[in-house]
């Protein structure tokens, strides 16, 4: 009797253990719901340059929108029209109801030495600390006074819970 106790409880330490551990989440740049090519220009809030229009995926995260404790792996493809020293990417909800700027996650990740018209790909991670409140959004943005048009493509994987 004391062996098959022993043996639930584990059980259910085993599941308690799981079920703490956050969901993982991914993100493909390609399947971005507001168009293919991103226009990075200055910022008008700040000293930096950032996309126009940030790639858009909430409707792949609609009544399942991450929260703290979640991943988010951003996968990406993409071809710069000019060469370009770093790229940062942060995840963030850009809604009107976020007031326009709610780090999802507060991770700024970049990358480095992209090259004009030649395909670069990769994939960042980002842990959730925020909930959103009615969008997920990737925003690229870098410090260099460069504008540039950036053509995202599929990386090859499925926007969602992972």
């Amino acid at each position: 009797m004391k062996k098959l106790f022993l043996m639930a409880f584990v059980a259910v330490l085993a599941l308690a253990s799981l079920s703490a551990e956050g969901k993982n989440y991914v993100i493909d740049l390609g399947d971005t719901t507001n168009g293919k090519v991103v226009s990075i220009g200055k910022n008008q809030y700040g000293p930096n340059y950032q996309n126009t229009n940030p790639p858009t995926f909430t409707k792949f995260f609609s009544g399942n929108m991450p929260t703290p404790g979640d991943t988010i792996e951003v996968h990406f493809k993409f071809v710069s029209n000019v060469d370009l020293p770093s790229l940062t990417m942060a995840v963030i909800d850009n809604s009107e109801s976020a007031k326009y700027w709610l780090a999802i996650s507060n991770q700024y990740e970049s990358v480095s030495d992209i090259k004009a018209n030649v395909p670069f790909e990769g994939v960042l991670t980002y842990k959730v600390v925020a909930k959103p409140v009615s969008a997920v959004t990737v925003q690229l943005m870098y410090d260099d006074p460069i504008r540039s048009k950036i053509t995202l493509q599929k990386a090859g994987f499925k926007t969602g819970l992972k």
